[in-house]
């Protein structure tokens, strides 16, 4: 919204932004403003320009929309304009602090020689900005802190949270990532019944009262914060009886929790994502347990080799399933009424192929990571995936990986998939071996109603005119079909909607 201002002085240009400025008014006051620039700057030349002002005659209402489309460092910065836009943007209703953490120098370093100062001012322009906010209801309230971030400034943060409850705040984004130790939020959070996304990550300790009431929640991030207890993580989950969204990032063996229960009978989409460092050893050992009989969809990349077990039977409708987790039958039995599925293929998700009905399933993603033999495995996916409509190999190329051999066997019969539905086929890194030939041809040859196949060739491959060409002899029965080659096909899915 607003261009860098600049000031001449001799031959020294220095270059701002307003809202950089603004730390200084919040918080001094013009005046000292005012002081701090005639001693650094006495000779400024400036420039009179008049215009004729047609927004600022714009009723208040709407001037607070307008602000709204800008960010809120901006939006503070109007505050110098004039004396109309003086207290415009303490009513704005939503507050976006998110900081990159990154130190910058600015006029502020140079006016005042500070050289952290704007971490430092940062804060403190959070601490003011949020003290003389007038809007009665905060929609939303997003503050990021960095690891930069100073941690010997007099601010609080479990004020700026408080401030926000009282103002009936429907949104909290809370990223706490400096040097600091974990800090717990004010209990008053956890009984705001009007907060309906809440997302905490970091450097943040998850301790929930006893009496903590969210019942207006519906999205609820967790990313690799700390909890108290497990009791803790119980307690915020059944707070929480109209919860629809959760999303848990675990990434350090220390948080305090060994049974990860997710209990939520309205949850109807998960993710959870748990990442070890190699040098964290002791792999396994817990448990995640959920427990979501509504549940829709479920996104797990888990390589913690934790346990997992499946309560009261949900009815999936998607799945991303990555890792080495164990998996309890249940579990497994719940992927049979996936309509979606994207997998990253081991030795553990090959069982499934073989044991489980997909007979639902019309779109199905598989992403080969490591070089495993899995032509076969995925024959077996197609002899149990009778609906199927959309098949996509995204291979992830490997640099200096051996390519371990191939074993491909036509199958005796052919899956009635090919038969009868399957209309697009993909495949990313598309290398040309042998074996990959042969499945390609055998798809080609069986698959009756595809409308589209597309390949994006290996990247490391030297001739990838030949591929082509061979990809282009082939013979496909379905005369109607399209081939289409790119260097980086996308996964492009059949627009399928629920009846």
């Amino acid at each position: 919204m607003f261009e860098p201002l600049s000031l001449f002085v001799g031959s020294i240009h220095v270059r701002f932004h307003v809202g950089d400025v603004i730390l200084i008014l919040l918080e001094q006051g013009i005046p000292v403003l005012l002081e701090q620039v005639s001693r650094r700057f006495p000779k400024k030349i400036t420039k009179r320009i008049e215009v004729e002002d047609k927004i600022s005659a714009l009723p208040d209402d709407l001037l607070v929309q307008i602000l709204l489309l800008v960010p809120t460092k901006d939006a503070v910065a109007t505050m110098i304009l004039s004396k109309r836009w003086r207290y415009i943007w303490t009513m704005v209703p939503k507050l976006d602090y998110l900081n990159d953490g990154i130190h910058k120098v600015g006029f502020l370093d140079f006016l005042f020689g500070d050289r952290d100062s704007y971490q430092r001012w940062f804060l403190r322009f959070i601490d003011e900005s949020l003290r003389v906010h007038k809007a009665p209801v905060l929609e939303k309230l997003a503050i990021g802190l960095g690891p930069r971030c100073p941690v010997d400034v007099n601010v609080d943060v479990g004020k700026w949270i408080e401030k926000a409850v009282n103002r009936k705040v429907r949104e909290i984004e809370f990223i706490l990532r400096w040097s600091a130790e974990h800090t717990s939020l004010p209990k008053i959070l956890y009984t705001c019944d009007t907060l309906v996304f809440l997302s905490l990550s970091e450097k943040i300790l998850v301790d929930v009262p006893s009496l903590a009431c969210l019942p207006s929640l519906e999205d609820l991030e967790l990313h690799s914060v700390v909890y108290k207890d497990e009791d803790s993580l119980a307690r915020l989950l059944s707070s929480c009886p109209n919860l629809n969204y959760l999303s848990v990032e675990r990434r350090d063996l220390q948080d305090n929790v060994k049974l990860f229960n997710i209990k939520a009978p309205l949850l109807e989409s998960l993710s959870y994502e748990y990442v070890r460092s190699h040098n964290e050893g002791n792999i396994g050992g817990g448990t995640l347990l959920i427990d979501c009989p509504a549940l829709k969809e479920i996104s797990i990349a888990d390589y913690s080799g934790d346990s997992c077990f499946v309560e009261n039977n949900p009815h999936l409708d998607k799945a991303f399933i990555s890792g080495f987790c164990n998996p309890d039958d249940k579990f497994v039995a719940c992927l049979s009424s996936v309509i979606d599925l994207e997998l990253v293929l081991n030795f553990a998700t090959f069982a499934w192929f073989n044991t489980v009905n997909f007979y639902q399933l019309l779109e199905c993603k598989i992403n080969i990571v490591d070089e495993v033999d899995w032509l076969e495995p995925l024959m077996f996916l197609l002899q149990n995936s009778p609906n199927l409509k959309v098949l996509s190999i995204y291979k992830t190329f490997i640099q200096n990986a051996e390519e371990l051999p191939l074993s491909w066997n036509q199958p005796s019969s052919v899956p009635e998939c090919l038969a009868t539905h399957l209309e697009i086929f993909e495949w990313n890194e598309y290398g040309g071996r042998n074996e990959e030939k042969e499945l390609v041809k055998y798809i080609f040859a069986n698959s009756k109603f595809l409308k589209r196949a597309g390949f994006s060739l290996k990247s490391t491959s030297q001739n990838k005119k030949k591929m082509m060409e061979e990809l282009e002899s082939m013979s496909r029965i379905s005369s109607s079909s399209q081939l289409i080659f790119s260097t980086q096909l996308e996964y492009m899915c059949v627009l399928y909607e629920k009846k």
